[in-house]
């Protein structure tokens, strides 16, 4: 190998790592790189937030609107176009609801349940506008990270323990650091292009994006705040780790996951450790610099960027905007999920849960939002339950608002169903790893 050939991997893989996987201190908070250039891109559109997201969730619709009427055929001449355009007609109804809630919020009018601070504002200002920015700014910056022989690199060192405990290929390690320094958008959108690139069976993508897009470090503290647990962060999250490890280990072995085939995506397939025998180190470096060797241009790389952030703005905001506003109005306004709960309510009595009548709602409706088990948290007195119901918050992590949404429109084949089951047996096996590390820590 030639010096050149190694920079080529060293240097952008190195970026990569210093945008994604470094910590920095930032106002004082830790955070990372990602974070930093995000918050500076957001800072001078503050003042027009819900101008901006308001903006794209109506020309979602209008632009899938016109897809369905006259059904253009863009695909080669304005790809752009049809990435934003093109969708199911489910799809187009949802992201039709999405700015029917959109003109609610910024004009103000309609029932307030709908448009109020508590409710539709808050979904559009803080969940949209969270989905927006990070989104732009890591399909941009991710290549640094993914196209130039980083993940083969960390995936030859750490394949055979990641083999033996979840199955997987070693390169799913990045996705699942990417997802708890960042967030779980980007470890997500890791998965689906690596799967899209041949990197991953649809088995292993499944396996990973269901069980390591786990939202990130500083937003599950923000989840422990809003519970009122903070002063118990640095245990509770240590549980969150032990339980989505163990949700790992059993999950990749059993159906939904274990059933679905391990067959590359389209004639696509990329060994992760190539030919190449001998130490290990050395090995992994081979595999970088083939990597390397293999990036697209510079133009390339940035259009692939944009037609990615694309894809997932458009095609996610305005569902994850009107799943959101759903389901913070149905949290708020209607016993809803009271009636849903009440199985789960007798069983919580069955084990003399505290305050089981409070807690049953928040131990489902993390399946539409992940925010909304701490809301449920919130208005809890006991400290045990707070823990428990911030812990499921995390753990488990098919919330429909947003990462369920960007699988089901991805090409990772699960379809709604799969997502539902794969967030019970999250939840049926994370709770009394919570509980019983609420009782030693509490």
């Amino acid at each position: 190998m030639k010096i050149a050939q190694i920079l080529k991997f060293l240097i952008p893989s190195s970026i990569g790592v210093l945008l994604f996987l470094f910590p920095v201190t930032y106002e004082g908070n830790t955070t990372i790189f990602l974070a930093v250039i995000t918050s500076i891109i957001r800072a001078p559109f503050e003042g027009f937030i819900l101008e901006i997201i308001v903006s794209v969730v109506i020309l979602s619709a209008i632009a899938s609107g016109i897809y369905q009427i006259f059904k253009p055929d863009w695909e080669q001449r304005f790809k752009s176009l049809s990435i934003i355009c093109k969708t199911s007609f489910p799809w187009f109804l949802i992201r039709l609801l999405g700015a029917s809630f959109a003109v609610m919020v910024y004009f103000q009018v309609g029932p307030e349940f709908i448009w109020g601070q508590e409710t539709g504002f808050t979904v559009f200002t803080e969940i949209g506008a969270t989905i927006f920015f990070i989104v732009t700014v890591a399909c941009f910056l991710m290549p640094f990270l993914t196209e130039f022989g980083f993940m083969e690199f960390i995936g030859t060192i750490v394949s055979r323990p990641f083999g033996l405990l979840f199955k997987l290929p070693g390169r799913s390690a990045i996705d699942a650091l990417a997802s708890f320094l960042t967030s779980s958008n980007v470890g997500l959108l890791i998965t689906i292009g690596q799967y899209e690139k041949g990197y991953y069976t649809a088995r292993q993508a499944a396996a990973v994006a269901t069980n390591f897009s786990v939202v990130s470090v500083s937003f599950s503290f923000l989840i422990a705040t809003v519970s009122g647990i903070e002063h118990l962060f640095i245990n509770w999250y240590l549980s969150i780790f032990i339980a989505c490890m163990i949700c790992t280990f059993i999950l990749v072995r059993i159906p939904p996951i274990s059933q679905l085939k391990d067959n590359y995506n389209g004639s696509k397939n990329h060994s992760e450790t190539e030919s190449h025998q001998g130490p290990m180190f050395k090995t992994a470096i081979y595999c970088a610099v083939a990597r390397a060797e293999k990036a697209p241009p510079p133009v390339m790389i940035l259009k692939n960027s944009w037609y990615s952030a694309i894809s997932v703005i458009f095609g996610v905001l305005a569902p994850s905007m009107a799943i959101g506003t759903l389901t913070i109005i149905l949290l708020n306004h209607t016993p809803i999920f009271n009636i849903l709960s009440t199985p789960i309510y007798f069983i919580l009595e069955l084990i003399n849960f505290p305050e089981a009548s409070k807690a049953a709602p928040g131990l489902i409706i993390g399946f539409l939002d992940q925010f909304m088990p701490a809301i449920v948290a919130s208005n809890i007195e006991n400290e045990l339950v707070k823990f428990v119901l911030a812990g499921l918050g995390v753990t488990q992590l098919i919330y429909m608002s947003e990462v369920g949404l960007i699988i089901l429109r991805s090409s990772i084949p699960l379809n709604f169903i799969q997502l539902f089951v794969i967030f019970l047996l999250r939840s049926i096996i994370s709770f009394p790893v919570l509980l019983i590390a609420g009782m030693i820590i509490i």
